[in-house]
C-alpha cells in the first residue's frame, strides 16, 4: 500500500469528523441512481499529506463514463476542508479517422465501464495501491514531484501528488483515465491513449508511413470532453464563471491588460491562444481570510490545448468550453439519449442561452489531440495524453505552506 494512502473503509467516518473540521462537506458518499432508478454505490477515499493538506472524495466506475468522482473536497494545511466539485468525469470521447465523415462516440456507443473496465490488479499497479468496489478495482499512487531538487527546496514549497487510475479497453484502443490531486490543491484530469493500430490505408492523404511497405497507418483525430459540476464551498447555486483574457497593448507587446467577463447565460466558448484565455469558477459568497475580499475558486487553464477539432456532425465539438445549468440526466456530451429516457441528446440541446444566475453550473471542457502514427507506434501505440489543469485561486488569504517554515 502506498505510504500515506488511507481508505475510508479502514478509517471510521466518525473519526474523520473528529480529526478535521469542514466547510460544506460530508464524508458520507451519496447513493447513486441509474436511469432506471436503481441505487448503486460509490466508495469514499481520503488522503492526508505530511504537510497536513488533504483530499477527500468518492469514486465509482460508471458504465459509460468510466472513472467518476464526486464530493471532492480539499483542505490546505491548517485550513478546513472545502468542497470543490460535486462530480467530475469524462463526458465523451470522439474518435474520427480522417477518411471518415462521422466520428465514433466512444462513451455512448461502447462505454468505458462494465465489461470494458480492466481491474487494476489485471493491468498492474506498480508502486501503487489497489482499491476495490465490488468487482471493479482502480489504482492509487503517490508521487514525490520534487525529484532531484528536493534537497534544495524548502519544506514549504515541496510538492507531492496523489493520482487515481482506471483502465478501459475499447476495441483496439486502451484508455487510461487519470485524476491527479496535488498537495497544493491543484487538480489535473487526464486521459492516456494506448493500444494498437487497427486501421490502414493506401491513400497518402489519410495515412502516415510506419514502415518501408506501401501500407499506411490511418490518421485520426480525438476529442476528449469532461463534465465538471462545481460546488465550491458546498453551496450549490452561487458559483460564478468568469472568462479571463490577457490582451497585449497596441504600442507595447510586453504589456498586457486583463479583461474579465462573467458568463451569465448558457453558452459555448473557444480557446484564444494569443490572449491566453482561461476560465475562473468561483464561489459568490465564500471569501478567503478575515478581510472578505477574495472569492475562492478554481482557474481552468487550457495551456495544453494546441489543436482544434472541426466536425460538422457535432456543433458543440467545435468549441473548447460550454457552460450549462446542471440537470441530473445530462451526463454525456453526445449520445446521451441512448441510455437516458426523456432527456436531451447532446450539448447542442443542453446549451440554449438560459440564465445561469443562481443556478448550479456545469462546465464542459474539451481537448483535441491528433493521432498521426509513426514507426514507433507499430504495433503498439506510443502513449498519448490529453490533460488540463484546475488551479486553486484565492483559496486562502495567505499561503498556508509558508507557515510550515524552512
Amino acid at each position: 500500500m502506498a505510504k500515506g494512502v488511507l481508505s475510508a473503509v479502514r478509517l471510521p467516518l466518525f473519526l474523520v469528523a473528529l480529526l478535521y473540521s469542514s466547510v460544506g462537506y460530508s464524508a458520507q458518499c451519496d447513493p447513486l441512481l441509474d436511469e432506471k432508478g436503481a441505487v448503486g454505490q460509490s466508495q469514499s477515499f481520503e488522503h492526508q499529506f505530511d504537510s497536513g493538506a488533504r483530499w477527500q472524495m468518492c469514486w465509482h466506475i460508471d458504465d459509460y463514463a468510466g472513472l467518476t468522482l464526486s464530493q471532492i473536497a480539499y483542505g490546505a494545511p491548517q485550513e478546513p476542508l472545502r468542497t470543490v466539485l460535486k462530480t467530475g468525469a469524462l463526458a465523451q470521447i470522439l474518435f474520427k479517422y480522417d477518411a471518415d465523415t462521422t466520428a465514433t462516440q466512444v462513451l455512448s456507443q461502447k462505454g468505458l465501464g462494465a465489461n470494458n473496465h480492466v481491474p487494476a490488479s489485471t493491468f498492474g499497479c506498480t508502486d501503487g495501491d489497489v482499491h476495490s468496489l465490488g468487482n471493479v478495482r482502480i489504482c492509487v499512487k503517490l508521487r514525490n514531484k520534487n525529484s532531484l531538487t528536493s534537497l534544495r527546496r524548502s519544506q514549504s514549497i515541496r510538492r507531492h501528488e496523489l493520482s487515481l487510475h482506471a483502465l478501459s479497453i475499447s476495441g483496439a484502443q486502451r484508455f487510461e483515465q487519470v485524476w491527479r490531486f496535488s498537495e497544493d490543491g491543484e487538480i489535473t484530469p487526464s486521459v492516456r491513449l494506448g493500444g494498437e493500430l487497427d486501421r490502414f490505408t493506401h491513400h497518402p492523404a489519410y495515412g502516415s508511413p510506419i514502415s518501408s511497405k506501401d501500407v499506411l497507418a490511418a490518421n485520426a483525430s480525438l476529442l476528449f470532453t469532461w463534465r465538471l459540476d462545481f460546488n465550491i464551498a458546498g453551496t450549490t447555486n452561487n458559483d460564478l464563471v468568469e472568462q479571463f483574457e490577457f490582451v497585449p497593448h497596441a504600442d507595447n507587446s510586453v504589456k498586457r491588460s486583463i479583461n474579465t467577463q462573467v458568463l451569465n447565460v448558457e453558452s459555448f466558448h473557444s480557446v484564444n491562444r494569443t490572449q491566453f484565455r482561461g476560465w475562473l469558477i468561483k464561489d459568490a459568497d465564500e471569501y478567503a481570510g478575515a478581510s472578505g475580499t477574495t472569492r475562492i475558486g478554481y482557474y481552468l487553464d487550457p495551456q495544453s490545448s494546441g489543436f482544434d477539432f472541426v466536425n460538422q456532425q457535432h456543433h458543440w465539438a467545435n468549441y473548447s468550453l460550454a457552460v450549462s445549468r446542471s440537470r441530473d440526466c445530462e451526463q454525456l456530451a453526445s449520445g446521451n439519449d441512448s441510455h437516458v429516457n426523456d432527456c436531451a441528446s447532446n450539448l447542442d440541446e443542453y446549451v440554449n442561452s438560459e440564465s445561469l444566475q443562481n443556478e448550479d453550473i456545469v462546465v464542459w471542457f474539451s481537448l483535441a489531440k491528433p493521432l498521426i502514427p509513426k514507426s514507433e507506434d507499430y504495433p503498439a501505440i506510443s502513449t498519448r495524453e490529453a490533460y488540463f489543469k484546475l488551479i486553486p485561486f484565492d483559496w486562502s488569504a495567505s499561503t498556508p505552506f509558508s507557515e510550515l517554515g524552512e
